[in-house]
């Protein structure tokens, strides 16, 4: 018998718990043939950048979905750069240039929602008929639904916005994170007696909660090659007590932590919205919200290991 090649094709933003399940079914779908080949086949940049770049929203940088799908157990990663001129290919091009000619595939899982070729108008029946035509079986796989609603990239994208922390958590099978590189900023909390790291994000489209106080563990990785977590309180917003900003910051006081780390790389683990932002009257009346927000924080990670 011809190898099995089981293939899958996707941005994967987020590598997300509805992803991780059609992974899973390919790798029990694979368990039928000896030396089974598994491929996903995935776009950089994402798909919708080229094709909507006034809309950009990432759940992770790009080059990090990579990374995440890099680390499955029992795939070979194949990425492809997106551009209008792929785009402008048809499904049936595709499936013969690529999925054919090249890779040679044998079998294609589709995600529940997953279209691809010019204008991705398809439904699951054309994709099957045009994969029939040069040997390649395509099955649909199952979706992933948590409380009712089938989780998607796009679904998880509103929950963040709406900083719904809890429900972006149980879809994505781990805590939001935002990276980045910690940078020297105006030491404004520093004076009000809570420095805090300031993190330039390594993905400006990377997409943020709302503004506010969020509890937050905040991963630090060391020239030497180590990680670190710290419990942490976040600031996201634009400082409206102390003068306002033309962009929304990004700051992390870390608890029970006093060190230098400039030109550090992080991951912001996000948990939970505390507080929304808000203006203070004062300095003094901010550094009175700082000191219970700081108590908030605490409690929060007292009464709480993980979801």
């Amino acid at each position: 018998m011809d190898q099995k090649i089981i293939a899958t094709i996707g941005a994967f933003d987020g590598v997300h718990v509805g992803h991780q399940a059609l992974f899973a079914q390919m790798r029990h779908y694979a368990t039928r043939y000896e030396g089974a080949r598994l491929i996903i086949l995935t776009f950089v940049p994402y798909p919708a950048d080229v094709l909507r770049p006034a809309g950009r929203q990432h759940i992770d940088p790009p080059l990090r979905h990579l990374s995440r799908l890099e680390q499955l157990d029992g795939f070979e990663l194949v990425p492809m750069t997106f551009s209008r001129e792929l785009a402008a290919h048809s499904a049936e091009t595709f499936i013969r240039e690529v999925l054919h000619d090249e890779l040679h595939v044998t079998e294609l899982f589709l995600g529940y929602d997953n279209r691809f070729g010019s204008g991705a108008q398809l439904s699951f029946d054309d994709y099957y008929a045009l994969g029939a035509q040069y040997g390649i079986e395509v099955l649909q796989a199952d979706s992933l639904s948590l409380e009712g609603e089938v989780v998607s990239s796009t679904w998880i994208k509103a929950r963040i916005s709406r900083g719904e922390m809890r429900e972006a958590y149980r879809a994505l099978g781990r805590p939001y994170a935002v990276f980045g590189t910690v940078v020297t900023g105006q030491q404004l909390g520093r004076r009000l007696g809570y420095p805090t790291a300031n993190i330039r994000r390594e993905d400006p489209d990377q997409l943020l909660p709302p503004d506010g106080v969020y509890a937050c563990d905040l991963e630090l990785h060391r020239s030497s090659g180590e990680a670190e977590k710290h419990h942490a309180m976040l600031y996201i917003g634009k400082r409206p007590t102390l003068g306002g900003e033309l962009e929304r910051t990004i700051e992390v006081h870390i608890l029970d932590f006093d060190e230098m780390i400039y030109g550090m790389e992080v991951a912001v683990h996000i948990f939970e919205q505390l507080h929304p932002e808000r203006r203070f009257s004062s300095t003094e009346e901010l550094r009175t919200a700082l000191a219970a927000y700081e108590a908030d924080t605490r409690r929060y990670f007292a009464e709480h290991t993980r979801y």
